[in-house]
């Protein structure tokens, strides 16, 4: 930062701070679906199959909601609610996770070079 820059406010850097967290709880909400075979991208498997993963995801949302809103929590961790830009940027983290999920699943399938693991059975 050059000299004689003021430096963001707090609100800037709580939402910052939102923002981010926001883009790895979303991360992991993808990574729960990607992760459901070993095999197939997760948009080749249906997504209202497992219950149990549904009342996660409530649940992962709800928290965050709460870390995000509930000024109390926000502001013990550090962060607040990020704008609508900071929300579509994280949501970005969706669609991040499963390409890369599936293109690291259609390597494998290939054979990919240099492999040191085994590959799982296809489901």
């Amino acid at each position: 930062m050059a000299s004689g820059e003021a430096l963001p406010g707090p609100g800037v850097i709580a939402a910052a701070s939102g923002a981010a967290f926001t883009a790895v709880v979303l991360g992991q909400l993808a990574n729960a679906y990607a992760c459901r075979s070993a095999s197939r991208p997760a948009w080749r498997l249906p997504w209202g199959s497992n219950r149990m993963l549904l009342g996660a995801i409530g649940a992962e949302l709800g928290l965050l909601a709460v870390f995000l809103f509930v000024p109390p929590v926000a502001a013990l961790l550090g962060q607040g609610p990020p704008p609508l830009e900071g929300f579509a940027v994280a949501l970005l983290a969706i669609p991040g996770v499963l390409a890369g999920d599936a293109l690291h699943k259609a390597f494998r399938h290939r054979g990919g070079a240099g492999r040191t693991h085994p590959v799982l059975p296809h489901h």
